[in-house]
């Protein structure tokens, strides 16, 4: 069971998803020296360890769901980031002065984790990144999925989510919400939809601001291999521009992956990342 410090309909919210996870996912806080983490883990306690960050207000049963295929070959931990409408409170670290990666390092020195795989996606994507620039030689492999991080979009979400944020701010109704929600993921996850409305009318305090943007004078110490996955309509991050910085950034720049869909992919899309991104971490790190 997960503990309630959510508001009741956005914790209802969260525990259907996480119901609707096996019964081989579990859920539990892990003490830090900054305070309780909690955490979502499946897979054999001894296998090679993925630790998944996931993206904004998208808590941790929403990115296991993706990674379950997983499970059979890693032991998957999954963290609800602070600041993100999960379990680990809403006090988030600052996006400036590698703080996000020192609360990830002391999660992992909690869980006597030297070093692991990494997944991060999006807004999980710029955490990755910022514990690249801190702590590379704790990163065995990394997967950016529609990263943030590399640079702070502006026009590009502008153009597509104005006119809508604004009706939204206006109406504050259910169908104005999914007019502006359809540019990022349309149909495609109607859960994570219902939960992004849920923190929305709770009124929880949202925290956009990643860290970064992250370039080569930051990352150059991280020799892990790293796979990148971009989306052709992504609303926040156009995917050659992504895909240029990333390649400037990250010498060991190893698989790319680009989709033709949205920020948030649809199931078909997501059982693919998941099947790519197991067959990187089978080529990058047997063995680990």
């Amino acid at each position: 069971m997960t503990p309630g410090l959510l508001p009741p309909q956005v914790q209802k919210l969260y525990q259907q998803q996480l119901n609707s996870l096996p019964d081989t996912v579990t859920g539990r806080y892990q003490n830090t020296e900054l305070g309780q983490v909690w955490l979502l883990e499946a897979g054999d306690p001894q296998a090679p360890v993925l630790m998944a960050l996931h993206g904004l207000q998208t808590p941790a049963p929403f990115l296991m769901e993706m990674l379950l295929p997983l499970t059979e070959h890693y032991r998957i931990i999954c963290p609800d980031i602070p600041g993100q409408a999960g379990h680990s409170g809403l006090v988030a670290p600052l996006p400036v002065q590698q703080g996000y990666a020192y609360w990830l390092g002391k999660l992992m020195d909690a869980l006597e984790l030297p070093a692991c795989a990494m997944l991060g996606m999006s807004f999980g994507g710029a955490i990755l990144l910022d514990a690249a620039s801190l702590m590379p030689e704790r990163i065995s492999a990394a997967s950016l999925w529609v990263p943030a991080g590399f640079f702070r979009p502006v026009w590009r979400p502008i153009k597509s989510l104005l006119l809508p944020v604004l009706s939204f701010k206006l109406n504050s109704d259910q169908p104005h919400f999914d007019r502006m929600m359809d540019p990022l993921l349309g149909q495609n996850w109607p859960e994570l939809k219902a939960y992004y409305y849920a923190v929305q009318e709770a009124g929880l305090p949202l925290v956009l601001i990643p860290p970064g943007p992250f370039g080569p004078e930051q990352l150059q110490s991280l020799q892990a291999p790293v796979q990148l996955v971009v989306a052709e309509q992504d609303i926040y991050f156009a995917p050659d521009k992504l895909i240029k910085l990333a390649q400037y950034a990250l010498p060991e720049l190893a698989d790319l992956l680009r989709l033709d869909d949205l920020h948030v992919p649809s199931p078909e899309h997501r059982a693919l990342m998941a099947q790519r991104l197991g067959a990187f971490l089978h080529r990058h790190t047997a063995g680990v």
